[in-house]
């Protein structure tokens, strides 16, 4: 329940951010930065092993401590509010008849539940849900 309401909570802040800038506050530029919530992981190869594991019927709770376990490292894939720039699709798969992308983004920004925070750039996976059906 607590990660639905941080969810809840950062997807507010997601929602916030497109209104004005106040004192401490950064701008993002609309036509080439994205921000959402989502699921990213570090590489690519353990977003592949988060959708394989969902394919398979695995809940995404369970698929990401799989994933961090073999990966040993608890922060390997995880739900995150972000700002970041899109770069290219890297794999996609079925997944409840739904097609899943894998998506190289470069994060510019997070929401750390009390406001957002600029990062150095930095390479992520992530994982969402692509345009149209799976046939």
């Amino acid at each position: 329940m607590r990660t639905i309401v941080t969810m809840l909570t950062a997807a507010a802040a997601v929602a916030c951010l497109f209104g004005a800038a106040q004192a401490g506050e950064f701008r993002i530029d609309s036509k080439t930065t994205s921000v959402g919530v989502g699921m990213i992981c570090n590489t690519p190869q353990q977003a592949e092993q988060f959708v394989e594991l969902r394919a398979k019927g695995t809940a995404a709770k369970e698929a990401i401590a799989t994933v961090n376990k073999d990966a040993n490292d608890p922060r390997a894939c995880g739900l995150a509010a972000i700002a970041f720039v899109p770069e290219k699709t890297v794999d996609a798969k079925a997944v409840e008849n739904r097609l899943m992308q894998i998506v190289r983004i470069n994060v510019v920004a997070g929401f750390n539940g009390d406001g957002w925070q600029t990062v150095p750039a930095m390479t992520q996976y992530a994982v969402v849900e692509g345009q149209g059906e799976s046939i």
